[in-house]
């Protein structure tokens, strides 16, 4: 069974908060990317197999960014509440995962904890969603790496426009720089009807 929209994203979040809380577990904070994001805050609207778990996340300073962390593996309490929830709904018992977590090991874009957006499910369960901004740079990688298909659907939902395109195109190529990932990106910008340049002297 499928996530089919922003609703049953968040009633399924809903749940997992609320097994945290009845399990005595202290907040945990998550960081999510990937259609599940795109869907909660209104970017897209399509069915998602799983919500998808970079990083997990805690407070800094009052007034400065998140601080995230790599999730290597889900937190035990958060994968137990997972399963717990995935049996009561009819979901893939992955269907949320630490899936693009390895995108940390080469650095995020910019700013992107600044433009989190932080949605709180009862007491128990915070999730930061990327922005349109950072969604926009991921699904450029992740539509460049994995060929044309759902990624490339969203991005052309997105309409993204040159600047935040070029932006995205500069930190795909800080995840990888093969030449072959720079084929596959000429493609998709060729694919999309993108007139930017896939590299710039500025970009290198």
């Amino acid at each position: 069974m499928d996530l089919s929209d922003a609703s049953s994203i968040e009633r399924a979040l809903s749940l997992v908060a609320d097994v945290l809380r009845d399990r005595g577990v202290s907040t945990i904070e998550i960081v999510v990317v990937g259609g599940a994001a795109l869907n909660v805050l209104g970017l897209v609207r399509r069915p998602t197999r799983d919500v998808d778990v970079l990083a997990t996340a805690s407070p800094s300073e009052p007034s400065g960014p998140t601080r995230l962390e790599k999730c290597s593996t889900l937190p035990a309490a958060l994968a137990d509440a997972t399963a717990e929830v995935a049996e009561a709904l009819g979901l893939d018992p992955r269907w949320l995962n630490n899936g693009p977590a390895a995108l940390l090991d080469h650095g995020l874009p910019d700013g992107f904890s600044e433009r989190l957006t932080a949605r709180c499910y009862g007491t128990t369960l915070v999730v930061h969603f990327a922005s349109r901004t950072d969604l926009i740079a991921l699904k450029v990688f992740a539509a460049a790496d994995s060929g044309i298909g759902r990624h490339t659907k969203d991005l052309a939902t997105l309409a993204p426009t040159d600047d935040e395109l070029r932006a995205g195109v500069r930190w795909a190529r800080t995840q990888d720089g093969s030449p072959e990932f720079g084929t596959a990106l000429r493609g998709l910008l060729d694919h999309i009807g993108c007139p930017i340049e896939e590299s710039t002297d500025d970009d290198r």
